[in-house]
């Protein structure tokens, strides 16, 4: 078993994005700074922030490495700036709306050093979210949402949330496709990890709090709906093998109708952002021909090992409807050769 004392003493670079984090950044920082910082480099990227947030930061704490950028680039190119700048080969990447509790660091870098994880999470407890979801980890299903309580082993999880994660740059290079500005870039992180036959695991040692989406729910409803839904497309067009694919299919057809149904219907979604995310990927084959071949050519592990770890499960919780949608899943999958978890 690996000595978590011994694992912490190689150098971590940390990196935190913000865009008019207020005080949230500053707590962040204070509960980083409060755990020691030697050996640990702190690089704040600053998407062109208008509360003064990031000078904020910087003041109370000037060993910080500030780059601010002139606009508001997104989550997934600062993030990528924050790796490219860092001088250590051991990075995390942290929400500036957490606070990370004792042991944060340690338990994430006991997990990565061990080789076999091509990117560790830490515990993240969202505030709002009822405590019995997290005595099991959940996935995705086959469209790509988050399922529930799918995997006893707490150490498992299908991908690995940006919250608050670690990897080498050595074997992730930059972390996310900057195409997708925020959303759903942490699941292809995770699915690329799969698909070249690393593991994402779960630090249960490494334990976050998470304020939630502060950020992005002041972002207009339908930029965020159109992220959203492209973003989780995209990832099942570009890493589902051909054959995968094709059985997936109604999973999705169906999905997108329901969704623009429920949008208009409901109003809980921009039914325009929905549009414009299937006309955007309708319009764009080529780009996404290029990003599949990409990482199909990459592959190492075949589409079923990773599939296995998804649900079959398309409706959360445990009641009526739940249960004959999810029945049908089931039986669906079972006709269509998709393995599932559950």
């Amino acid at each position: 078993m690996t000595n978590p004392v011994q694992t912490s003493s190689e150098p971590v670079s940390i990196v935190i994005v913000n865009w008019n984090g207020g005080q949230m950044l500053v707590d962040c920082l204070d509960s980083v700074v409060g755990l020691g910082v030697e050996r640990r480099e702190i690089i704040l990227i600053d998407n062109a922030s208008s509360d003064g947030s990031e000078q904020t930061a910087v003041s109370k704490y000037p060993f910080i490495r500030l780059i601010r950028n002139e606009t508001n680039t997104g989550f997934a190119v600062a993030c990528n700036q924050g790796v490219a700048a860092a001088r250590n080969d051991l990075v995390v990447l942290l929400n500036n709306d957490t606070i990370v509790g004792p042991g944060w660091i340690e338990g994430l870098t006991a997990m990565t050093v061990t080789g076999r994880y091509g990117v560790v999470t830490s515990r993240v407890v969202t505030d709002g979210v009822p405590e019995e979801y997290y005595t099991m980890n959940g996935s995705i299903n086959f469209a790509g949402y988050n399922i529930m309580r799918v995997f006893a082993d707490l150490s498992q999880v299908f991908f690995a949330g940006g919250g608050s994660l670690m990897f080498r740059r050595s074997v992730v290079g930059s972390p996310f496709p900057e195409h997708y500005f925020l959303y759903h870039e942490d699941v292809h992180l995770s699915w690329r990890m799969r698909i070249t036959g690393h593991a994402v695991g779960m630090a249960q040692s490494s334990i976050v709090k998470h304020l939630g989406s502060a950020s992005s729910r002041r972002q207009p409803g339908e930029l965020t709906t159109f992220y959203q839904e492209r973003n989780r497309l995209l990832n099942a067009l570009i890493f589902y093998e051909a054959c995968t694919l094709w059985k997936v299919a109604p999973y999705l057809a169906t999905d997108a109708i329901a969704k623009i149904i429920l949008s208009v219907a409901t109003g809980r979604k921009s039914a325009k952002g929905i549009v414009r995310a299937y006309w955007w990927v309708l319009t764009h084959p080529r780009s996404v021909r290029e990003w599949r071949r990409e990482q199909q050519s990459r592959r190492t592990v075949p589409d079923m090992a990773v599939v296995g770890l998804m649900s079959s499960r398309i409706i959360q919780g445990e009641g009526a409807a739940a249960r004959i949608f999810n029945g049908l899943s089931r039986a669906y999958a079972s006709l269509a050769g998709l393995p599932h978890y559950d």
